[in-house]
């Protein structure tokens, strides 16, 4: 007998639990790949609980793993009241708080419980799926996002359902992550929710603020570039040359020989001191030699080949 579909293996310790939300079974979801780049043969057999088994019937997606995520996302959104006691509330302010009045005693009694079973499904993983003990095809969750607690199908889900839920406008949150980056979540949060009042000009006034202040502290935490103890080069030893167009004068090289300056930062640290030499004679001259030099170990950090086979103070260098 040929058989009209594939059933997953179930562990023994998840008999009778639904695949997506960990809730009791009620019917298995027959899935067939749509559009169905992988040339599935057999639908796949997939044990659902009653609500699940509803929200998969109106799904078509070419992966498992695909489904899994848009039925979590319908379940947010259904659920997004019961989450967000967790965003408003902790167990013991619901514990101490005095409410007065049946509805309101109800809510301190179980407001908590639905809150964490309401997690408990968005966030259940599933077991890992095989058929007659091969795995299946490996099932990604990179973009998962976790915040507070509660796992987030993406990075756009996620804003859009914690824009909604501390009530800041989404192309707001979204612009203010485009600028923290999405490992600072919470900062963006935090950030968006202080500010998300202001008038339009204020709002872009406050972005542009942020980003100076996390570029400003990209530089502090960048680690200091320190020169080597630097070296004494005859001028008659060193090489002068033409790079780009421009001269790159002997007198200017022996500099960065003296101090031990081998990259553009070790440059931009001492850019000072290299003017306070060489503007004794003109400021002109000093901006004409940085400059020169700036383009020199510009070309030596960008083209290593070069600097080890065609510049002609490369012995310089190496002994630095």
């Amino acid at each position: 007998m040929t058989l009209s579909y594939q059933v997953i293996d179930v562990p023994f310790e998840y008999r009778h639990t639904c695949w997506f939300c960990g809730e009791p079974y009620y019917e298995s979801h027959s899935f067939m790949a749509s559009p169905n780049y992988d040339q599935q043969t057999l639908p796949i057999l997939v044990p659902c609980c009653q609500e699940c088994f509803s929200l998969c019937k109106s799904i078509k997606v070419s992966g498992l793993d695909i489904l899994r995520d848009k039925v979590k996302e319908q379940l947010h959104r259904k659920y997004e009241k019961h989450l967000q006691i967790g965003i408003n509330w902790t167990k013991e302010e619901l514990e101490d708080c005095e409410f007065e009045g049946k509805a309101l005693e109800g809510f301190k009694e179980s407001a908590w419980a639905m809150y964490e079973i309401a997690k408990g499904r968005v966030n259940y993983a599933g077991w890992p799926l095989a058929i007659d003990g091969q795995p299946m095809a490996s099932f990604s969750s990179a973009f998962h996002v976790q915040f507070d607690g509660v796992t987030y199908t993406s990075l756009q889900h996620a804003v859009e359902q914690l824009a909604k839920a501390y009530a800041i406008p989404q192309p707001y949150l979204e612009e203010v992550i485009e600028v923290v980056g999405r490992e600072k979540l919470a900062y963006a949060i935090r950030f968006a929710k202080t500010t998300y009042g202001y008038s339009a000009q204020e709002r872009m006034a406050s972005i542009a603020s942020l980003r100076a202040l996390l570029a400003e502290e990209q530089a502090l935490s960048m680690p200091m570039t320190t020169p080597s103890s630097g070296i004494d080069v005859p001028l008659a030893d060193i090489r002068e040359f033409i790079l780009h167009r421009t001269v790159m004068p002997a007198v200017a090289t022996q500099w960065l020989f003296k101090h031990g300056v081998t990259t553009l930062q070790q440059l931009a640290d001492q850019e000072d001191a290299f003017f306070a030499h060489f503007g004794q004679d003109s400021e002109f001259t000093a901006f004409t030699y940085f400059n020169a030099m700036q383009i020199y170990l510009e070309q030596r950090e960008l083209d290593m080949q070069w600097a080890k086979e065609h510049d002609p103070n490369q012995a310089w260098f190496a002994k630095l």
